[in-house]
């Protein structure tokens, strides 16, 4: 009988001891469902190349930006910018893009854009000629970006996808004569 109780006694002392460590832990509070909204509603920039545009969208490296009717389009000459429209959007194009994140979790991912600013310094706008005379080149009329474009001296290089064929390649591509080179041809 001595034995029970003495072991009833141990088991309600484990079980409060089990309790009382439960309560001791921290409480780790959930984010509350405005906060995680707010959160996921940040404001970001994209900047790359529009390598591709159709009705209501515009592809900057990989992602796929839907333009509204009310998109902001600035033009930006690095001195000042001025207002555009949407139907001065055009294929090679350097923008710089904001958007609201989160982007949807697809391949090419998706946003929507809020401003889209055409890059017209003349930096930016030599590389987008060089881009454009690429594209028109190689006739690319779906080419996804992976990443962003590296610019060095007088060179441009980036890899891209070719939509078409799901051929990954890299390319480098001369700013002054436009020349350029695929993988290691």
């Amino acid at each position: 009988m001595l034995k029970k109780f003495a072991m009833v006694m141990t088991s309600l002392l484990f079980l409060a001891a089990c309790s009382n460590d439960e309560e001791a832990k921290p409480k780790v509070e959930e984010p509350k469902k405005e906060e995680v909204a707010t959160e996921q509603q940040q404001a970001m920039t994209e900047e790359g190349f529009i390598t591709q545009v159709t009705t209501d969208q515009i592809l900057v490296n990989n992602i796929y930006f839907t333009i509204p009717e009310e998109v902001s389009i600035k033009h930006d000459d690095g001195k000042e910018q001025k207002d555009g429209v949407i139907s001065d959007i055009r294929t090679g194009m350097k923008v710089v893009v904001d958007y609201k994140g989160p982007l949807e979790d697809s391949f090419p991912m998706e946003g929507k854009a809020e401003t889209v600013s055409i890059q017209e310094d003349e930096a930016s706008v030599e590389q987008a000629e060089a881009l454009t005379a690429f594209i028109e080149g190689e006739k690319l009329p779906r080419l996804l970006m992976l990443g962003q474009p590296i610019v060095r001296e007088n060179e441009i290089g980036f890899l891209f996808t070719n939509m078409e064929n799901g051929k990954m390649s890299e390319v480098k591509i001369d700013l002054d004569t436009h020349e350029y080179t695929i993988g290691g041809e």
